[in-house]
């Protein structure tokens, strides 16, 4: 699933409006890309496609709530019903709707070309349809699998221990070139090669890796798509590689605000949320230095205390004290890790700021702290905050036309530097309305 609410943009190819016929809104969580089409989920579950529709695949979608995910391929569109079990629509090549697995408890799914690979719920991997290079016979078996990815005629999949699997087609080295060790956090394949996130946020990649695929860290998020791959910043700005096919390269959008990527055959979509006031304290040595020369990247807090890019904190939605619609995403956390906001009515301004542990603290004066909540266990791992109506961040704690100034607090228990065990995140300054 995606890590929050979003509008949807395209870009790319654009035959069968697969780049400019995404639907209106912005209540959508979660996008998938095929080879012509594309779908989105809603918060009920709800599906809506848009594209090449050969048969059924866009106009045959059920109008149906409860869907837990959902997954495109060439012509076909896959989704994972409320109870576990799998249904599909459009043209069955290969047998890929016909032949799904029956039963119950299946968490995600990836449709290759003739393929497809499914994920219950115990961690293990299901795969059917062709099987001319082992993709289906050569599957892994047993338990503990986290995430599994499938394009053309390769799968990979993600253990729990962070390493990574590959089986299928290795004319690239796609297979036999898979990274060893453990401590990744999600992988994806392409058309030919294969990449992996490292818990720094870098890319590794094999096989027929493209020239211009990046190597910075700070990524929390990776689709890879017949022409072109994507990443996600933790920072929610978009980096792509590959093929400039349709202007796929050249036509990436700009700015922040983006939290989910989809690569397509042709095409690209992602999820984009409005942002809402602006960040501060950027922990990257603008100011003073971050502690135990922890300097981040731009926007994302100190460096935390396992030595990975800092949190990233984003306020989206609109500040309207009536309506509540306002929240705070947190990206980059390490997984499964306790963490609250603090408030403050006053800046410290960036790294001029008040030491605090592995970070910065960067918000004083008249304080709160919102509820205790715990990160996510996948990739990326975030928390989202909504919860602005209730004490401590009601009415009673601040007014409309208030600048108001918050700062994500985690504990990160592995501290090499000062033992305190916790880091802070940039800021983020918003005014909020009546």
């Amino acid at each position: 699933m995606g890590s929050g609410q979003g509008s949807v943009l395209g870009w790319g190819r654009d035959k069968y409006g697969q780049a400019s016929s995404t639907p209106p809104g912005a209540d959508f969580v979660y996008v998938a890309s095929g080879g012509w089409h594309s779908v989105a989920m809603r918060p009920d579950g709800s599906l809506v496609g848009w594209g090449r529709d050969e048969g059924g695949e866009v106009l045959g979608l059920p109008s149906d709530a409860g869907f837990l995910h959902v997954a495109c391929g060439g012509l076909l569109t896959m989704a994972i019903q409320a109870d576990g079990s799998i249904t599909g629509w459009g043209a069955d090549a290969f047998g890929l709707i016909t032949s799904a697995p029956s039963g119950l408890s299946f968490r995600q799914l990836s449709i290759a070309y003739k393929f497809a690979v499914g994920l219950r719920s115990d961690g293990s991997i299901v795969s059917w349809g062709d099987d001319y290079y082992g993709q289906v016979s050569n599957a892994p078996g047993g338990v503990g699998f986290t995430q599994v990815s499938a394009l053309w005629d390769h799968g990979l999949a993600l253990r729990s221990d962070g390493a990574v699997v590959s089986w299928g087609n290795d004319l690239g080295g796609q297979v036999s070139s898979t990274p060893p060790g453990s401590g990744f956090t999600q992988v994806a394949a392409g058309w030919g090669y294969s990449v992996a996130l490292r818990l720094d946020g870098s890319i590794a990649g094999w096989g027929s890796v493209p020239s211009n695929l990046p190597v910075e860290p700070g990524f929390v998020q990776l689709s890879v798509g017949t022409y072109h791959g994507m990443g996600l910043r933790a920072d929610g700005t978009l980096v792509t590689w590959g093929s400039n096919t349709a202007n796929l390269i050249s036509n990436t959008p700009t700015g922040a605000g983006y939290i989910q990527v989809s690569a397509g055959g042709g095409h690209a979509v992602v999820l984009r949320s409005n942002l809402q006031g602006s960040p501060f304290c950027f922990g990257d040595s603008t100011g003073m230095a971050c502690p135990c020369a922890g300097d981040g990247q731009a926007g994302e807090g100190c460096v935390n205390t396992t030595g990975l890019h800092g949190a990233t904190l984003i306020g989206l939605g609109e500040a309207f004290l009536s309506n509540d619609s306002f929240r705070f995403l947190v990206v980059g956390v390490p997984a499964e890790k306790p963490g609250l906001i603090l408030r403050g009515d006053s800046q410290v301004n960036g790294g001029l700021g008040v030491m605090a542990g592995d970070g910065l603290l960067c918000v004083t004066g008249q304080a709160a702290r919102s509820q205790v909540q715990m990160s996510s266990s996948g990739s990326p791992s975030f928390l989202s905050f909504t919860d602005f109506q209730g004490a401590p961040f009601g009415q009673s704690s601040f007014g409309a036309g208030v600048p108001s100034n918050y700062q994500f607090w985690y504990r990160d228990a592995a501290n090499p530097c000062t033992g305190s065990g916790f880091n802070l995140s940039n800021a983020w300054s918003t005014t909020w309305l009546p």
